[in-house]
């Protein structure tokens, strides 16, 4: 199959083309959705139909809180997902289909839809289009039957993803991890637990039997097979600075738990870590060239002071900044540590220090970067631990296992 590809910038066409719309399609990543909406807002009414076909869950929500809080004109919503895998062929300036599958529609007022004929009528004419292309094996389908369709994709990105990134293991590692097994796990139960409270799919028999029995977990374990020898898409995005899916992600089911009385503290802390080490991530990115130019004054500074003498604080000065320092630091662990965790963190302290040294300050880079909302407790902790210490033990094998290999594959441990 091959796919039409327009080859225009969503800011030519804002700026050049004031014409009306009459069906629109906006795909990609959750995040990018306003903005492309927002560029051709002037040329979107009641009468456009738009299909929202983005990753994650909570666009729809999105999109109408920040560009059409007006229903009377604003446009009528239709959501799509589909199966097939595309790629984009950069030789012929066009997409092709890697894998066939199907899609489905579904209508995004379909709660008020019958109210207006003229809505009505452009979401029915939006899903003949799509059905007319053949090769996209398109339909229309109930809401929950709808969502039934996205949830894996949704969920494995929700529960898989983040896990990779703060453990810094492959998907091969997940299952070695006891750590990442149970934060899985947690993660997983409160996604359900607000899955099955959604008042939209209540009496779905669809859903229900998808996230109540062993299916979820069949699922996420073949994805997880399937992938164990590629890296992880959100762990590459972060390393790299690019926007993360994250708000559209976990943050969906953070909102609607809320909504719904249900907390998700697991979900809530994976979400502040995932945007901690993004941000962190883009201030490492961003100052690469101040860090060099800082160091090389640093050195000619040192060099200068070697040759006048001692010229650097006295002893009592230095201890005084010391101990300023560490009382600092205590004042934002108790901020941040639950009483029962920081007294573990202690315990720990007196027998591994260098290891709760390092916990100590990645939780306190959490917290200066804004991204730690809320204590971390004792059970938060626990995995904590457990888990940098089991990833830092499969390191251990397999660079143990390496040794035998040829001298070329040695070298790459030296990278």
């Amino acid at each position: 199959m091959k796919l039409e590809h327009m080859s225009v910038t969503p800011k030519a066409i804002a700026r050049g083309d004031n014409s009306h719309i009459d069906q629109l399609l906006v795909a990609g990543p959750g995040r990018e959705a306003v903005e492309a909406l927002e560029s051709v807002k002037h040329r979107v009414n009641k009468d456009t139909a738009v299909c929202l076909m983005t990753d994650g869950l909570g666009v729809l929500e999105e999109v109408r809180a920040r560009l059409f809080r007006e229903t009377e004109s604003s446009p009528s919503f239709v959501l799509g997902h589909m199966s097939h895998r595309l790629a984009f062929d950069r030789r012929t300036n066009s997409v092709r289909e890697l894998r066939y599958g199907m899609t489905q529609l579904t209508f995004g007022d379909s709660g008020r839809l019958g109210e207006d004929v003229e809505k009505t009528e452009s979401c029915i004419n939006f899903v003949q289009t799509m059905q007319d292309v053949k090769d996209l094996n398109s339909s229309l389908t109930p809401f929950d039957q709808w969502l039934r369709f996205k949830l894996p994709s949704v969920i494995l990105d929700s529960v898989v993803e983040p896990v990779c990134v703060l453990l810094e293991i492959p998907y091969a590692g997940l299952h070695r991890n006891p750590a990442a097994q149970r934060m899985m796990q947690r993660l997983l139960d409160e996604i359900i637990l607000v899955v099955d409270n959604m008042p939209e799919i209540e009496g779905s028999a669809a859903v229900r039997d998808f996230i109540r029995g062993n299916r979820v977990k069949q699922y996420i374990y073949s994805r997880i097979m399937a992938r164990r020898s590629a890296t992880s898409d959100l762990a590459r995005q972060i390393k790299n600075g690019l926007p993360t899916d994250i708000d559209y992600l976990n943050g969906f089911f953070i909102r609607r738990g809320r909504q719904l009385g249900i907390e998700t503290p697991t979900n809530f802390m994976i979400r502040d870590m995932i945007k901690a080490k993004h941000s962190l991530a883009i201030e490492r990115l961003n100052s690469y060239i101040p860090i060099r130019k800082a160091r090389l004054e640093q050195l000619k500074a040192q060099g200068g002071g070697a040759s006048r003498g001692n010229g650097g604080p006295s002893g009592q000065d230095g201890e005084r900044q010391r101990q300023q320092a560490d009382e600092a630091r205590q004042q934002i662990l108790n901020q941040i540590l639950h009483p029962e965790a920081a007294d573990r963190l202690g315990r720990i302290r007196l027998v591994k220090e260098q290891r709760a040294t390092d916990i100590e300050n990645r939780l306190i880079t959490l917290a200066q970067t804004g991204q730690l909302r809320q204590k971390v407790t004792e059970a938060q902790l626990k995995d904590l631990l457990t888990a940098v210490a089991d990833n830092q033990e499969q390191e251990k094998i397999v660079v143990s296992r390496r040794k035998g290999w040829d001298d070329d594959d040695d070298d790459l441990l030296d990278l």
